[in-house]
């Protein structure tokens, strides 16, 4: 009988940037650096970090943080991964006094994210992001693109594949995550970190390269 541990409950995640795995704590924190790593602005990420030392009433305590994330322009950000709840009103403080405690002039801070701040939605927009960047194709790309400023810049993903025949939905989809990425669309909607993205999706051009 095969009696799951902690350490086989853990989830893998793989910074291809330096070829580095980090083995985090749950799926919340996997999913956060996951996030992250689509971000252009990550340098590198390290898993449990710490302990981080603090005093509160002249009792010195400490804290194991979860994620920490350097940015290219040189901050660290030190996150604390809780579900939302008492446990994270409690971590909230305890980051309050953490930061309290770093030199005025650091660049450096400590942040609480909890599960409304992970929402479904942005890990599956990052994680369509990281995979893609091994498999677009930058002609197909251009052409969605051209395609979505002749339908007048905002247009459903379906529409955009019904334009371009010769193209597979795939293809279509992967030059759309290709955009995102890039910062040239943006999911159209009223709280696009609350909705998936899918096919029958409104997506709009911001920049025009």
């Amino acid at each position: 009988m095969h009696v799951k541990t902690t350490a086989s409950s853990r989830v893998g995640k793989v910074d291809r940037k330096n070829n580095t795995f980090h083995r985090m704590e749950s799926g919340l924190e996997a999913d956060l650096v996951t996030i992250l790593l689509a971000r252009h602005d990550t340098e590198w990420i390290k898993a449990q970090d710490g302990p981080h030392r603090y005093t509160v009433e002249g009792k010195a305590k400490e804290h194991i943080i979860d994620v920490g994330s350097m940015a290219t322009f040189g901050s660290y950000t030190l996150f604390a991964v809780k579900p939302e709840g008492d446990s994270a009103e409690e971590t909230r403080a305890e980051m309050k006094l953490l930061n309290n405690q770093l030199p005025k002039d650091s660049p450096d801070r400590f942040v609480l994210v909890t599960d409304q701040d992970i929402t479904k939605a942005r890990v599956n927009l990052a994680r369509n992001i990281l995979h893609t960047r091994d498999v677009l194709n930058d002609s197909d790309t251009a052409r969605v693109l051209a395609t979505l400023l002749e339908l007048g810049g905002c247009a459903r993903i379906w529409q955009l594949a019904e334009a371009l025949p010769d193209l597979y939905l795939s293809a279509v989809s992967t030059a759309v995550w290709d955009l995102f990425d890039k910062g040239i669309i943006v999911h159209a909607h009223p709280e696009p970190e609350a909705v998936l993205v899918s096919r029958a999706s409104w997506v709009r051009v911001i920049v025009k390269e």
